[in-house]
């Protein structure tokens, strides 16, 4: 194996492993995910993921040339963290509330939160919760910005979207494969199991949003993210 390809396995290697530190940890997109999934299945995951990637890849970019060296301002990551959290806490209140109302309308759910927002609300969220996500936004330049940086190195700056390719596989999968796990789960449970699952996840949600308001405005941490 020539010295050239094994550094570029050794690049695409590490990406994966770092990928994998972001995309398949548990946060607000992946509880989303579950939430849109056990009511569209695959196809809400495939729109996650298209609205996460609509915000991912111009931040992708914008690291690549350098574009992002004031974003570490307190102000900025201060403002992203409060829309977070209350875009978060939004959404778990409503998913709440539906699974509240559910109770009294013996409703599956199915046109609860999803019609508030119509067949782009899936799409929307991916893109809102990873725009509002100061923490997504600083995991790409802590720690996204070593293998890009690395790529461009190694590579050239014309071959960035097929390295981005190499990294946001692994985002698709995933949230395609738990949503539709989410949706079989939904047919599986019975109503009032499932109405328990999705006010669970409400309330996960608003703790989210309650923890990226407090790490944002006080400087501390409810959870342990």
């Amino acid at each position: 194996m020539s010295s050239a390809l094994k550094t570029l396995l050794d690049l695409i290697i590490t990406i994966q492993i770092l990928t994998a530190t972001g995309a398949l940890a548990p946060g607000p997109l992946f509880v989303a995910n579950l939430v849109f999934g056990s009511k569209e299945g695959w196809k809400a995951g495939l729109k996650m993921s298209i609205g996460h990637t609509l915000v991912e890849f111009p931040l992708f970019i914008m690291i690549a040339f350098g574009i992002l060296s004031a974003i570490t301002v307190g102000g900025f990551t201060t403002t992203l963290g409060v829309l977070g959290g209350v875009t978060m806490i939004a959404f778990g209140i409503l998913e709440l509330i539906d699974s509240i109302r559910a109770r009294k309308k013996s409703s599956n759910l199915n046109n609860s939160f999803l019609g508030k927002f119509g067949k782009k609300g899936a799409l929307l969220m991916g893109a809102a919760l990873s725009a509002f996500n100061p923490f997504f936004i600083l995991w790409w330049i802590l720690i996204g910005s070593t293998f890009i940086y690395a790529s461009i190195k190694i590579l050239s700056y014309t071959l960035l979207p097929l390295i981005y390719i190499t990294h946001v596989w692994m985002d698709y999968v995933w949230l395609i494969f738990t949503a539709h796990l989410s949706y079989v789960g939904k047919n599986v449970l019975k109503e009032e199991r499932y109405r328990y699952f999705v006010g669970a996840l409400g309330l996960i949600l608003i703790l989210f949003g309650l923890n990226f308001l407090f790490k944002s405005l006080l400087g501390f941490s409810l959870l342990p993210l």
